[in-house]
């Protein structure tokens, strides 16, 4: 396990403007660590804020959850996935607000749509090759794994072209080349977010070493390997789809991947043809 300094996280809450955890959020996890958690004091709580309440609404309502009928308000929401289900969607939702994209130098609404394609990707395929882990962990992790990319383009104004330079360097992970650049990478101050939201441990380290390509190495039965693999999975499904071509970390983690999930060559492709023909 990587474990990050605590003069590193210092350093982070220093140099960069990295969202705090909102009010809602902190007063959700005070009335989920009740002994008999209170749903409609949760419902309140979420209800208060409208436009978060309408973003649930409307994931809770796709095809992505294929539920038999319309949720029409939170309550609903709570019982039909749950309360960490909706904390987690909640947090979602918090974080595409806490930045501001006239103050970054990438394009936020591509960004989250990316990350928000990779999370309804990993929730299809943990729901299909590791159904005994909580789904809304494979949701968080796709949203969360890469949430250190805008804290860094609120900062340095050459961040996007980092981002394309990356793309014609493939022998170095995208970590490493932020490294070079900047002193410090996008999976370290994910890390540093995740866990001052109190997102789980497991998912938190995963956002921490997700550009790790030996990660993989020594295959141990973990559920961190394999939240890490169906991440990387999605990863390559979601660029496949949107860009007809393979992830950087992709031709590195491959076969320990489909190896981890019992996935072969044909099943990997029959994979890509659902993915890429999806609308």
């Amino acid at each position: 396990m990587l474990i990050v300094d605590q003069s590193v996280l210092d350093d982070i809450s220093r140099g960069f403007s990295v969202p705090a955890q909102p009010k809602l959020l902190f007063e959700l996890l005070k009335l989920m660590a009740e002994t008999t958690p209170d749903i409609n004091a949760i419902s309140r709580a979420i209800s208060k804020d409208i436009a978060v309440s309408a973003a649930i609404l409307k994931t809770i309502n796709s095809p992505l959850y294929g539920l038999g009928r319309t949720v029409t308000d939170i309550k609903m929401s709570v019982n039909y996935i749950g309360i960490f289900g909706v904390v987690m969607l909640v947090t979602g939702s918090l974080l595409k607000k806490s930045f501001d994209p006239k103050s970054c130098s990438i394009d936020l609404e591509d960004f989250w749509q990316f990350t928000s394609d990779i999370a309804s990707a990993a929730m299809l395929i943990g729901q299909r090759y590791r159904p005994q882990i909580a789904n809304d962990k494979f949701f968080s992790l796709g949203l969360f794994h890469a949430c250190g990319v805008p804290v860094i383009a609120m900062k340095h104004d050459d961040y996007q072209q980092l981002l394309d330079d990356s793309l014609t360097k493939t022998e170095l992970s995208l970590t490493e080349v932020e490294e070079q650049h900047y002193g410090v990478n996008h999976a370290t101050i994910g890390y540093y977010v995740a866990s001052s939201w109190r997102l789980p441990k497991d998912v938190c380290q995963i956002i921490l070493q997700h550009h790790d390509r030996n990660f993989l190495r020594e295959l141990n039965g973990s559920q961190e390997q394999d939240l890490f693999a169906v991440l990387k999975l999605s990863e390559q499904l979601v660029s496949i789809k949107n860009s007809d071509c393979a992830t950087a970390d992709w031709p590195y983690v491959q076969e320990n991947v489909c190896k981890l999930l019992a996935i072969d060559e044909k099943t990997l492709q029959a994979l890509v043809s659902e993915f890429t023909e999806s609308k």
